[in-house]
């Protein structure tokens, strides 16, 4: 939990408490970001679960993103190029940094090593997926990032809070 650090204070100009819990299940896990406005000022935020799972990057690919609006930060992050999404199943070709935009609640990732994976959430309204490739040689091979945002600003008046969840399975 982070609150009223002075660290903090002269990073984001704001006190607030974040929380984040982890449950660790058999065959699933399952984690709550919740984030309170303890100031007596409203702030804006935005956010993401960087997401990291372990996979064969060649036989990996997600399902369940097709119609989404997209922002494809290759080459140019400061600059991505708007697009929809076509693909039944998006893999990881070479590079990937890319913004899915008001993607569904629930994703299927096959990492390629045989293990199919739902990623359920409420209250993230993005979703973004990322690997390195050849920028992080020694490792891009073993990895790929699937990750829940929230983009746009979460606005908090004071007292006010925002929750979001996302759960992990096996299926």
């Amino acid at each position: 939990m982070l609150t009223k650090v002075p660290f903090l204070l002269t990073v984001f100009w704001f006190l607030v408490l974040g929380c984040f819990k982890v449950v660790v299940g058999a065959d699933c896990l399952s984690t709550e970001l919740k984030i309170t406005n303890t100031d007596n000022k409203p702030f804006s935020f935005n956010t993401a679960l960087h997401t990291y799972f372990r996979a064969s990057v060649t036989g990996a690919s997600v399902r369940g993103l097709k119609g989404c609006k997209t922002l494809n930060k290759d080459p140019d992050p400061k600059n991505p190029i708007e697009g929809q999404e076509d693909r039944d199943a998006v893999n990881f070709p070479g590079f990937v940094d890319c913004v899915y935009l008001d993607a569904p609640n629930e994703l299927h990732f096959d990492n390629g090593l045989g293990d199919q994976i739902i990623i359920k959430n409420t209250n993230w309204s993005d979703a973004v997926l990322w690997n390195p490739h050849v920028q992080m040689e020694a490792c891009y091979r073993d990895f790929v990032c699937v990750e829940n945002a929230k983009l746009g600003d979460v606005k908090l008046e004071p007292g006010q809070y925002w929750t979001a969840t996302q759960l992990l399975s096996i299926s």
